[in-house]
């Protein structure tokens, strides 16, 4: 059984990108099942922990090797880190195991879309890897994201999985073959009649400049670093865009202290009449606070008038978890470990000019764009599309960017607004609010990309309603814990 769940696990991990095997997630968590039904609670337990901690190897074995200028001693730390973090995620795998073992293989769905839920709670959140982001190229399954979100189209993979299991081990084959056919059908046909051609709202340039992570360091390489950003600006507005975007920490320094180039993007903007948004470091004078933030330049306004601080930080790499609340979190700090400060408010920026109606937008730094509840504070607010700026060069030629690309695309589809994501390194690209990919970067290319971005449909059902399936989910699960023993009992006095 340990080598049939260890294959299963790697059969997984080539049902996420950048693999094409999609349909993998069907089959890959039936050997599971197969441990569940016939073994003791505390083999299931194990055999659980193993499939997590195993699927987690295989899927995200590429944090091994991230490109990162570190010492020695953060390197050490970096590999234990990760290696804790499989076992992490195994126990997830574990309890859902023992949870599905005492309610039933049919509650299964269930059990895991809540496992993942929680998985994006507290500072060490790690939501990658959910079942969910394995139909993301299925353009019309994934319409379901924004009635239930991820968590349910996660649910609706292991509910797949959970038919055939029944196909296999039950009587009635015929039945239940019906069932799978069925759950394809309802979705696919809810995506198809979803779909629509949407009106252009505005024109944007995507400037991807490619900057390797070792590239930002000293002062001659910044100097001509900064010098390639203004060409590659001048570029996209050869292009007559209404928006330029710029990626994570473009600007290298503090736009917002840092007068000669401030002045120079400032008078760029100007000049064309055109909006830039870009990343950008911040810090305090004479405080050790540092925040990674965004600032938007707009035409014929000097200085910023909305300045977005990331809210959500990389645990371990952008700050220490806890470390604020458990001083002895802090003693595991190494000097070239992050240090920033997590930002308080949900700013939307907004784009008004003569060509444009007025659009609204929110900003997602790099692993917020994972994050379904984060991304959704911003729609609420009144965000018209997702801008989410990244640095994903940390991951080399690896699956990472892949993944995390995937990740953020259903962010359109959940809260049914456009997305464009602008990489330092790639994966750019321009998802419609149904996920449809209509411009694309490839990796570690310098780009300059310009075309147009759709319309925003009215607000999903997720938009307003947020995670509800999982409440209900959670409602569901606790009715089986507390009804199964009644009915032992009752049975025993009957």
């Amino acid at each position: 059984m340990t080598l049939i769940l260890i294959i299963s696990t790697a059969a997984l991990s080539f049902a996420f990108a950048p693999f094409p095997l999609r349909f993998l997630a069907y089959f890959a968590i039936i050997p599971l099942f197969f441990a569940i039904n016939k073994y003791s609670y505390k083999k299931v337990f194990w055999y659980g922990l193993l499939f997590g901690a195993a699927f987690a190897l295989f899927h995200l074995w590429w944090l091994y090797f991230l490109i990162i200028p570190i010492e020695p001693a953060t390197k050490i730390l970096l590999y234990l880190g990760v290696t804790i973090l499989f076992f992490y995620l195994g126990l997830y795998a574990a309890v859902f195991s023992v949870v599905t073992k005492y309610l039933g293989v049919a509650f299964a769905p269930l059990v895991w879309a809540v496992m993942e839920f929680i998985r994006t709670k507290s500072e060490i959140g790690f939501p990658w890897g959910f079942l969910g982001y394995t139909q993301t190229p299925y353009v019309p399954i994934v319409q379901l994201a924004s009635i239930f979100g991820v968590y349910g189209l996660s649910a609706w993979v292991l509910w797949i999985n959970v038919v055939i299991y029944w196909i296999l081990t039950k009587r009635h084959r015929l039945t239940y073959l019906i069932i799978l056919i069925i759950s394809f059908v309802l979705p696919i046909g809810y995506g198809r009649l979803r779909m629509k051609e949407l009106p252009t709202a505005l024109k944007v340039g995507i400037v991807q400049p490619n900057v390797g992570p070792n590239e930002k360091g000293d002062y001659q390489s910044r100097t001509r670093l900064t010098s390639e950003l203004l060409g590659l600006i001048g570029r996209a507005m050869q292009g007559k865009p209404d928006l330029i975007i710029l990626p994570e920490t473009a600007t290298l320094s503090d736009i917002t202290r840092n007068k000669v180039l401030r002045d120079t993007i400032q008078s760029m903007v100007d000049s064309n009449n055109v909006y830039l948004f870009t990343g950008t470091p911040l810090y305090t004078p004479g405080s050790p606070i540092y925040y990674n933030g965004a600032v938007l330049f707009k035409p014929g306004q000097t200085g910023f008038t909305e300045i977005y601080r990331k809210i959500h930080l990389v645990p371990f790499s952008e700050k220490i978890p806890y470390a604020d609340k458990v001083p002895l979190f802090r003693k595991i700090e190494t000097g070239d470990m992050g240090d920033c400060t997590p930002g308080k408010e949900y700013i939307l920026f907004t784009i008004q000019n003569s060509n444009v109606k007025s659009q609204k937008f929110g900003c997602l730094i790099c692993f917020e764009s994972i994050l379904p509840d984060l991304t959704r504070g911003f729609t609420e607010r009144g965000a018209d599309m997702l801008i989410n700026i990244t640095n994903d060069g940390w991951f080399g030629k690896t699956p990472g960017p892949y993944q995390h690309c995937e990740l953020a695309i259903l962010r359109s589809v959940e809260n049914g607004v456009p997305l464009v994501r602008c990489a330092n390194n790639g994966i750019s690209l321009i998802a419609d609010p149904y996920a449809r990919i209509k411009s694309r970067t490839k990796l570690l290319t310098q780009a300059v990309v310009i075309d147009s971005v759709p319309s925003p449909l009215k607000p999903t059902f997720y938009r307003r309603y947020g995670d509800v399936f999982i409440y209900f989910a959670i409602g569901i699960i606790g009715a089986g814990i507390v009804i199964k023993p009644l009915r032992r009992v009752i049975r025993w006095t009957s």
